[in-house]
């Protein structure tokens, strides 16, 4: 039970966000009130909502500064060879739209400036040597002149790197390697920046970070992370834009204790955690969920008891004995009840503030072949098995599945686009 329970509070509040819980957008602390539109045509916004979001995210891809970076890559050779690995992934991350881009950037930023202090320096593009050639020694601080066109030999393309590294060791690095206490890159064209990275962060002795902040900013598309830990409130930001627009969005926060020791010491998340949220938004539809008393659910959960039945079976002059552990459907039931008393989510349009959809849990049941060994002969036998399942509750009072929602909303065309653009999400 415990073990279930903990798995299920971990999912929930990575996936949605707790509307009790204090959260920087207001709609988590408003009761809100269902969408007066059809349930047909709610669903129907729905899936209209990543139709859009796959337009939106199809313009990366023709930034300049994407053609800007293949042709720093193209020109790279040498002096320039230690960022073609952090370059290429940045780019290849960014038109596939994964969430780990900027976590990715700034690992492998680190590594790139470890290779040794002859890198800082300003450099220009030869094509005679078909290289870059150093004209001045910088501290930190490394800037390439290069062509940003194919097949221009014109120097009109920029790339900075500025790195400032902590006096905090990397875990696992060998050799051993500082963390990054900030770091800035841009490129240009001409005279226009279409490209911009900005990084900055403080961290523990063991490196996790007290707060970090992250931002990457590609003509009108821009990313960010905010990260912080007192070791009482833990919170982590994402966000990705065009211009002002929400694209993607979300936000994970937790009260509690998280020190090294706490968490070490802690017989499980009741001893750690207070209460946790998380909130989910891709464009104009969010999810918000999570739990506000994490002590009292496992509390409750580990109340919980299971029937048994002792066996005896006899082996020549000896008798043994095992213990059967019965989860009956009254046993689940009351798990349910559990989830449903602390667990609390939704989902609405957001420029609406209105839900369309609560969240429950509710019980499944089906049958199951099993091998009963507790009692010789074995056979095999047929038995009733429980679990606890969510599903959404519709504004017409109507429930569904979560995973059968998008099998009746028409989102066929939604998912074939997603798939042809091999999202990272």
């Amino acid at each position: 039970m415990k073990k279930t329970i903990y798995l299920l509070v971990c999912a929930t509040t990575l996936v949605f966000a707790l509307n009790s819980c204090k959260s920087s957008d207001p709609a988590v602390d408003t009761t809100l009130q269902f969408s007066t539109l059809p349930v047909e045509q709610q669903k129907a916004n729905v899936e209209q909502n990543g139709i859009d979001l796959v337009n939106k995210l199809d313009g990366v891809k023709d930034t300049k500064a994407m053609s800007a970076l293949l042709s720093f890559m193209n020109h790279s050779n040498g002096s320039t060879a230690f960022l073609v690995r952090p370059l290429s992934d940045l780019r290849t991350n960014v038109l596939r739209n994964n969430v780990k881009t900027l976590d990715v950037l700034s690992t492998q930023m680190r590594v790139a400036a470890n290779v040794g202090d002859n890198i800082w320096g300003e450099w220009s593009w030869s094509s005679e040597i078909n290289d870059f050639v150093k004209s001045k020694t910088l501290v930190n601080q490394a800037i390439y002149h290069f062509p940003a066109d194919s097949g221009s030999l014109v120097n009109n393309g920029e790339l900075s790197l500025t790195y400032i590294e902590s006096n905090i060791v990397a875990p696992k690095s060998n050799p051993t390697q500082n963390m990054p206490s900030s770091f800035a890159l841009t490129v240009k064209v001409g005279t226009t920046t279409v490209l911009k990275a900005n990084f900055a962060a403080t961290y523990n002795t063991d490196a996790t970070p007290i707060t970090l902040s992250q931002t990457l900013e590609i003509e009108k598309y821009n990313w960010s992370i905010d990260l912080s830990n007192n070791q009482k409130d833990v919170s982590a930001k994402y966000a990705f834009k065009y211009d002002t627009q929400v694209l993607l969005k979300y936000e994970i926060g937790a009260a509690g204790s998280f020190t090294a020791k706490s968490i070490e010491e802690s017989t499980g998340p009741q001893d750690i955690i207070d209460g946790g949220y998380m909130s989910i938004q891709i464009m104009n539809i969010a999810l918000y969920g999570g739990i506000a008393d994490m002590k009292s659910m496992m509390n409750e959960g580990n109340a919980l008891k299971p029937d048994s039945v002792i066996h005896t079976q006899q082996y020549g002059n000896e008798t043994y004995s095992y213990t059967e552990y019965i989860y009956s459907k009254a046993y689940y039931e009351k798990e349910v009840g559990i989830f449903n008393k602390y667990l609390k989510f939704y989902a609405f349009f957001v420029a609406e503030n209105q839900k369309f959809a609560d969240a429950e849990f509710y019980l499944v049941e089906k049958n199951e072949q099993y091998y009963d060994y507790y009692n010789y002969p074995y056979q095999l036998k047929t038995r009733t098995v429980y679990n606890a399942q969510p599903r959404l509750v519709l504004s017409d009072g109507s429930k569904v599945d979560m995973s059968n929602y998008n099998q009746l909303t028409g989102f066929e065309d939604l998912i074939k686009q997603l798939e042809s653009y091999n999202m990272n999400f």
